[in-house]
């Protein structure tokens, strides 16, 4: 079974994590991946102030670790430049997704962005977004619109966030995307979905699992750390143990989740 980590981030100076910001050193990461028999990981581009070369450091990475890295890159969808930027990352940096943490909390703006999904249309790149429970009417509806466009969400889709409980079967409403086979989501960041992000065995993440199995299938849900971010509260192992040990699956699902899915929807 090939395990892929489907979300960390790699720089040498990830400054939110102070004193620790040099968890994220991507010789750090590929001992880690070692450590817990992870066959590759993508890594999502950090670009802030403390990191704006960050898309170019992850493509450079990619590059010199074709075997073990893949690359995201990071474009501010919002922007003017977007289309543009979207349609160049594959041949810049070796992109197999763009990522983008929006900086608008109102995303409908995103159902009438023909031209920016057009553009994903023509890269072929998925796009992969960080998106809480007030949203996800806005993403299904694009996810409809535009059926050629793969779509990712981060993090269990964030529910804690967007205050859906353990127990809600409609998941917040992103239940209604079940037929919308283009719209994924990774099961990454358990400690985000935590209730007690120390403990491995994470109840609260597990319980949204086993609501995105019904509602999507292992075949639409991809693993993923969050790595360094995840290191406050866990080790790199103990966060591929929780799907690989503690998540009740089957031998087929948790073969498709801890790397399968994220092969076939990210060609790696």
């Amino acid at each position: 079974m090939s395990i892929i980590d489907a979300h960390v981030h790699v720089l040498d100076d990830y400054q939110p994590m102070t004193p620790f910001q040099d968890m994220g050193r991507v010789d750090r990461l590929l001992y880690w991946m070692d450590d817990a028999a992870v066959d590759k990981a993508v890594m999502l581009p950090v670009v802030a102030d403390f990191s704006p070369a960050n898309n170019e450091e992850c493509g450079r990475w990619a590059r010199n670790n074709p075997d073990r890295l893949a690359t995201m890159t990071d474009v501010p969808l919002h922007e003017s430049n977007a289309p543009a930027r979207v349609r160049a990352a594959r041949d810049q940096y070796n992109a197999v997704a763009i990522s983008c943490y929006p900086s608008t909390p109102d995303l409908s703006w995103m159902t009438t962005a023909d031209e920016l999904w057009q553009a994903f249309v023509d890269s072929g790149l998925p796009c992969n977004l960080h998106v809480t429970q007030p949203n996800y009417a806005h993403i299904i509806t694009v996810a409809r619109q535009h059926p050629d466009v793969t779509i990712l969400l981060n993090h269990f889709a964030l529910p804690k966030g967007g205050g859906v409980a353990t127990d809600d079967a409609t998941y917040g409403g992103l239940a209604s995307a079940a037929d919308v086979p283009n719209l994924f989501v990774k099961v990454s960041a358990c400690y985000a979905a935590a209730d007690t992000p120390w403990d491995p065995q994470c109840p609260a993440p597990l319980a949204y699992l086993q609501h995105l199995l019904r509602i999507f299938g292992a075949e639409r849900l991809l693993f993923g750390t969050d790595w360094p971010p995840a290191g406050r509260h866990l080790t790199y192992r103990q966060g591929v143990e929780i799907m690989r040990t503690f998540a009740d699956l089957s031998d087929t699902d948790r073969a498709l989740i801890l790397g399968g899915t994220a092969a076939r929807v990210l060609g790696i």
